[in-house]
């Protein structure tokens, strides 16, 4: 049995009672959490929609076969789309939603939120630690490695690393990875001296 603020579960879905389920005001709208079948979501796993009164976006649909693993955070509040052979690794954060904090006379938290909604394509892997902005697509088969924070759109087929995440290669390219090579002091003072 699952929690009923799952609107719907697909068949030979998995989901560990320790998932814990966050909303208010279920709105019985087409809204709500949506989840396919053959997916499996592991222990100590947050799941957010919040306030559903608070934006009309908030929304979270989550494809088929899709694996995400334990002591993550997702944030439908900005509205998410999960797509089918995903992969999600532990402790990964995909945030739909962030406060405002433009005004320095005001606590960031009386400001308000902002919203974005985040889409993850089909056969993309988010691994372990990674932290998702909202606001973003992730695309077709691209891949974020363990512990980037992605601040910007990952085309199809991208690896990314880092924070913020950049591109390192292309899964579909034959050529080899180039390593980060770091400029020593002098390298920089004759770039900086010379162009």
């Amino acid at each position: 049995m699952f929690d009923t603020r799952i609107n719907e579960v697909g068949e030979n879905t998995i989901i560990d009672p320790a998932v814990e389920i966050c909303l208010e005001h279920d709105l019985k709208d087409g809204r709500g959490i949506f989840i396919g079948r053959d997916c499996v979501i592991y222990p100590r796993n947050r799941i957010v929609l919040g306030d559903m009164n608070a934006n009309p976006e908030a929304n979270m649909v989550i494809g088929n076969n899709v694996l995400i693993n334990a002591g993550g955070y997702l944030s439908g509040e900005g509205g998410l789309q999960i797509g089918n052979f995903v992969l999600i690794g532990p402790n990964v954060n995909i945030l739909s939603a962030g406060h405002e904090f433009g005004n320095p006379d005001k606590p960031i938290q009386k400001q308000g939120l902002t919203y974005g909604k985040i889409i993850i394509e089909d056969d993309a892997w988010i691994g372990a630690g990674s932290v998702v902005l909202q606001g973003i697509t992730i695309g077709k088969g691209a891949i974020v490695g363990a512990g980037s924070v992605v601040t910007s759109n990952v085309p199809p087929y991208a690896i990314v690393i880092g924070n913020p995440a950049r591109i390192v290669k292309y899964r579909n390219s034959q050529e080899p990875e180039k390593p980060f090579k770091k400029k020593g002091f002098m390298e920089r003072l004759r770039s900086v001296l010379f162009g």
